[in-house]
């Protein structure tokens, strides 16, 4: 094994889960006295230079695993540490693993590239997800089919944090309903009706814009603005929605854009820096709209975004009715 390592990227649940999983192993191996960990708020550079120096203790590797120090350090600390990297004892094994992306440009970044191994987990596209949720599902002993994979899939999207909530979620709906049926009989495990899923999970917002988007491409009024009823009363703020869905017709314009002048996916993909199934997907809806629509449709929102900046749309900290019935006017006049 390689001295240092990081683990990070766009799919921060199973960077971390990585290092748990190494924390893990290392204790069964060689005992709990040779596992430290650390918050990256809480290091300093004398911490981790005393943590790296310090021998195993009875046996022949420790493990050091310093969660977000990234994220959370100060930058005097991350170039502290990063100039400390070489003075790793050769038994030693050092994780750095981060619930978001870590800055490429520090010098630290740099230093563990050149001496050890980046680790880059990037979110999962939908086949892996479904094969995903199906493990999780089976391990929880949940009995859902798989179209109701693919409607977890579909609704909550590759958060793996906040997919992992809503299978725990299903999973204790079907152990009540199970526990309240009469087991005497033998027969099987209740499966839930899709409508049952779909009341019990929460909306992820940057899916359940997708959606928006594809409904009003089809001039789906009903669904559309069902879909926003539905990320309202979930409590989602109406701003950060607003701003979504701005930012997706954004990203569909780019998209667009860059396939009438030719560019193939990966051409795209490195233009507009977005993950691959952002563009991939994106690509598919950009075809549902003409350059003209597109333009019209971002006009639309534009003057809805300027008129809850020069208080023509009214918004409070507990009244957002005005931008609701903004929103809402704009679903129905797009989808007429």
């Amino acid at each position: 094994m390689k001295p240092l390592y990081l683990f990070h990227g766009e799919d921060s649940y199973t960077a971390i889960q990585k290092a748990l999983h190494w924390q893990s192993q290392f204790r069964q191996k060689y005992g709990d006295m040779n596992v430290e960990t650390f918050e990256g708020a809480d290091l300093t550079a004398e911490k981790f230079a005393e943590a790296v120096s310090t021998l195993p203790f009875l046996s022949d590797k420790k493990l050091i695993v310093i969660r977000n120090f990234f994220k959370d350090a100060e930058a005097e600390e991350l170039k502290k540490v990063s100039e400390k990297l070489d003075h790793i004892d050769e038994n030693c094994i050092v994780v750095f693993a981060e619930t978001q992306k870590a800055d490429a440009r520090t010098a630290l970044f740099k230093n563990i590239k050149k001496t050890g191994e980046i680790k880059d987990f990037p979110l999962m596209d939908k086949p892996q997800l479904a094969d995903w949720i199906t493990a999780e599902i089976a391990r929880l002993n949940a009995p859902i089919s798989r179209s109701q994979i693919n409607i977890l899939a579909d609704t909550v999207g590759p958060n793996l944090w906040q997919m992992k909530q809503e299978i725990e979620k299903i999973a204790l709906f079907c152990a009540a309903a199970n526990s309240a049926t009469d087991n005497s009989t033998n027969n099987p495990a209740a499966s839930p009706t899709d409508k049952e899923i779909e009341n019990l999970i929460s909306p992820n917002l940057q899916t359940s814009i997708f959606r928006l988007t594809d409904q009003l491409a089809q001039k789906n009024r009903r669904d559309a603005l069902k879909t926003l009823k539905t990320l309202i009363e979930s409590g989602e703020n109406l701003i950060p929605i607003m701003f979504m869905i701005v930012r997706q017709f954004r990203i569909l314009i780019q998209i667009q854009s860059c396939a009438q002048k030719g560019l193939g996916t990966p051409a795209i993909i490195k233009k507009i820096k977005l993950h691959p199934f952002v563009v991939s997907s994106g690509l598919k809806q950009a075809g549902n709209f003409s350059p003209e629509k597109l333009k019209e449709i971002y006009d639309k929102l534009l003057k809805i975004d300027i008129g809850t900046k020069n208080s023509k749309i009214k918004i409070t900290v507990n009244d957002a009715t005005e931008l609701r019935l903004a929103l809402e006017t704009f679903i129905c006049r797009l989808c007429a």
